[in-house]
């Protein structure tokens, strides 16, 4: 079994994002965000950051500040080298305005995503789903390998380097 402490660069890390605008979801939230905790503390990651402020819907216009967009894409650019997909916990769609023309290009992001980094390499993003939408992996599929360390079961994911180390969110330690 491969330690996931010790692979690449010995910096694995992982960004976990909440949606704040959730309703019913909090105790999902918390259990998911006391797994992480755990791996922090116990030494599984090296740095556990956690960002609860992304909302459901963003736009072009409402990412000036917070980079939720910017993740995405940076997302995106990991599922299309995978040949995965963000949806359907991810949504590209677009939004229009009752009384207007005004039509904006959105993305609905999920209850919680999670991403785990080796240094500057993005190594996989859950929740995804194979190229067929058959097979599913979610946060907590991540979570279980991680606390298992169970590194082999990332070696289905390529990473891709994203040429960063901090969120780009604000954030705080898990």
């Amino acid at each position: 079994m491969t330690d996931l402490t010790t692979e690449t660069t010995g910096q694995r890390r992982v960004e976990l994002y909440l949606r704040g605008d959730t309703y019913g979801t909090y105790d999902r939230q918390e259990a998911v965000l006391e797994r992480v905790r755990d791996l922090e503390s116990t030494g599984m990651v090296t740095d556990a950051s956690v960002d609860a402020s992304w909302q459901r819907i963003r736009t072009p216009e409402q990412d000036s500040r917070d980079g939720a967009l910017a993740t995405y894409d940076e997302f995106g650019e990991w599922a299309e080298e995978n040949g995965y997909s963000l949806e359907p916990a991810f949504q590209r769609r677009q939004r229009s305005y009752i009384g207007t023309d005004v039509v904006h290009d959105v993305v609905v992001f999920p209850m919680a995503s999670l991403a785990v980094y080796d240094g500057t390499d993005l190594e996989a993003v859950f929740p995804c789903s194979d190229g067929t939408g058959e097979v599913h992996f979610s946060v907590q599929d991540c979570l279980s390998a991680v606390e298992e360390g169970d590194g082999a079961w990332f070696e289905r994911f390529r990473s891709v380097t994203v040429g960063r180390e901090e969120p780009r969110l604000s954030t705080t330690t898990a």
